[in-house]
């Protein structure tokens, strides 16, 4: 709705509700209390405009505010990719904790323990190619990083500590 149509609907808003207010206490609610029309139709018309100074704080919120906007969808065809060692990268929304270091965040008992590793391979290791960068991709490549596109509700942690060695 635009909003000159705001502004409209919120002064009608406000001209009913002080009519209404004004009509319903001088004419049905105080004649049997207040019998002199003068009285009666002065506390009516008070009534009237403090429940219409009501309308108008609502009708300057409802005319001043602006649509929210959706955020923009994450673009879901860029790759994800962990190549560093104890490194993260995640696309999405994560709920639960996120840890790459030995003091980060405890683990849950309905988690397995991690499989032990085999043996590493005599000589240099080859390092994983590196996929090309684009809209929606999600790269963590450093020790112990996390890359997250999106917005994460639990705790994250490199179990980095001051003053101790990250190795």
């Amino acid at each position: 709705m635009q909003q000159n149509l705001r502004w409209a609907a919120a002064g009608l808003v406000t001209i009913v509700v002080f009519v209404v207010c004004t009509w319903l206490c001088g004419a049905v609610l105080l004649p049997s209390v207040l019998p002199d029309p003068a009285i009666r139709w002065g506390v009516s018309s008070t009534a009237g405009v403090v429940l219409a100074t009501f309308a108008v704080a609502w009708g300057q919120i409802f005319a001043t505010r602006t649509r929210q906007e959706d955020p923009p969808a994450l673009p879901s065809d860029g790759p994800v990719t962990a190549s560093g060692p104890r490194s993260v990268a995640i696309k999405g929304n994560p709920t639960g904790n996120i840890s790459t270091g030995d003091t980060g965040v405890r683990q849950s008992p309905e988690v397995a323990p991690a499989r032990p590793e085999a043996a590493a391979p005599a000589g240099p290791v080859p390092a994983a190619p590196q996929p090309e960068p684009g809209p929606g991709s999600v790269t963590a490549s450093g020790d112990r990083s996390i890359a997250i596109n999106g917005n994460p509700a639990g705790t994250l942690s490199t179990g980095d500590q001051l003053g101790q060695d990250p190795a």
